[in-house]
């Protein structure tokens, strides 16, 4: 059915039209990032606000370009994120299905970051999902690898602490680069040696938890160092002294490492054909690098969404939205409850945690 998805689930107002096999008709995105910068951080309360602006005008744009005509199906995120952002989405999604006489399709976050890799903006279908898929989500609130296997999508680890890109805007933030501190450290990091600074690895002694993320001890480890040579502030941002383009690029190369550093295992314990990445900080460009080099290497296809898709976006959500409408996972529109908290705990084998969704449709 022809898709109309809407996200709201953090900073990001999105809206996007799909066709039926998941073809992204447009997909629009209005960042808050110049409302959040001065904060060096997402402000729920601003964050919604934003929303309550925003949202009517975009929709209001796709029906004055006619891309509404033909809608069939209203999808939304129904969480996790902050709350009050996504009472935002989900009451004007649900009013505009209950209004329009169409079925709607909540769906969760993370179940949209998996079905990404699959997904491409140049107006084809979109890839069927296959029937296993090792997949990274790593972003500013998430840090784990999923397996997605008969349509139902099982969380293997997790990160104890902070999450991936959370560090990397914590750090940008100490030497007084701006927020967001992904891309910025990103781009600097290609200017410095990687080598020059080496941090210690986590040490998690649950047994369960053996392949679990940790990154807070890195953060505190890189600010640490940062200070000892004079760098929190830098004096000029915009021209970072080689010192600090070289721990920026150490520290990349260390969340990357991290972040891989389970792949092998999982590939041997799980055989999954194939092994994708996805979420924010799947648009690091050693990140990106690093997993291709591995797929060569075992000959392991490996996927990754467009750069466009891996920050939040409506297409996934709605994409997401079309897999659990073939299903027949509708939602009354009159009693859809956002709800602000990852529902899944634990991590180790599948089955040690909640599951953190229900099956989508598989070939």
């Amino acid at each position: 059915m022809k898709t109309l998805a809407i996200e709201t689930s953090c900073d990001e107002t999105s809206v996007a039209v799909l066709g039926p096999q998941g073809e992204v008709l447009v997909n629009w995105v209005s960042s808050q990032v110049a409302v959040h910068a001065p904060y060096l951080g997402v402000v729920p309360e601003l964050a919604a606000r934003h929303h309550v602006e925003v949202l009517p005008r975009l929709l209001r744009g796709l029906e004055r370009e006619g891309y509404l005509q033909g809608v069939e199906l209203v999808v939304v995120t129904q969480g996790p994120g902050l709350i009050g952002s996504l009472l935002v989405g989900t009451t004007l999604a649900a009013a505009f299905a209950y209004a329009r006489k169409l079925p709607l399709v909540t769906v969760d976050h993370l179940e949209g970051h998996l079905v990404s890799p699959f997904m491409n903006l140049t107006g084809e279908p979109a890839d069927p999902i296959p029937e296993r898929a090792l997949t990274l989500v790593v972003s500013g609130g998430h840090s784990s690898y999923f397996l997605f296997a008969q349509g139902k999508g099982v969380p293997l680890n997790r990160t104890r602490d902070d999450a991936a890109g959370e560090v990397f805007d914590k750090v940008a933030a100490a030497l007084g680069l701006g927020y967001p501190g992904g891309p910025v450290v990103d781009r600097w990091a290609e200017l410095g040696d990687p080598d020059a600074f080496s941090f210690a690895p986590p040490r998690i002694k649950d047994p369960l938890g053996e392949l679990d993320f940790s990154f807070s001890g890195l953060k505190t480890a890189v600010i640490r160092q940062a200070q000892q040579l004079g760098l929190t502030p830098l004096p000029d941002p915009t021209a970072p002294p080689q010192a600090a383009l070289d721990l920026l690029a150490s520290f990349r190369a260390t969340v990357v490492r991290w972040l891989l550093a389970p792949l092998g295992t999982l590939h041997q314990r799980y055989h999954p054909p194939v092994v994708a990445a996805a979420g924010g900080v799947a648009a690091n460009r050693l990140l990106r690098q690093e997993l291709q080099r591995w797929g060569a290497a075992t000959g392991v296809p490996v996927r990754v969404p467009p750069l466009a898709l891996t920050t939040d976006n409506a297409a996934m959500i709605g994409r997401a939205g079309q897999l659990r409408a073939q299903v027949g996972a509708f939602a009354d529109p009159l009693n859809v409850e956002p709800y602000p908290r990852v529902s899944w705990k634990g991590s180790g084998e599948p089955g040690t945690g909640k599951r953190l969704f229900p099956p989508l449709a598989t070939p």
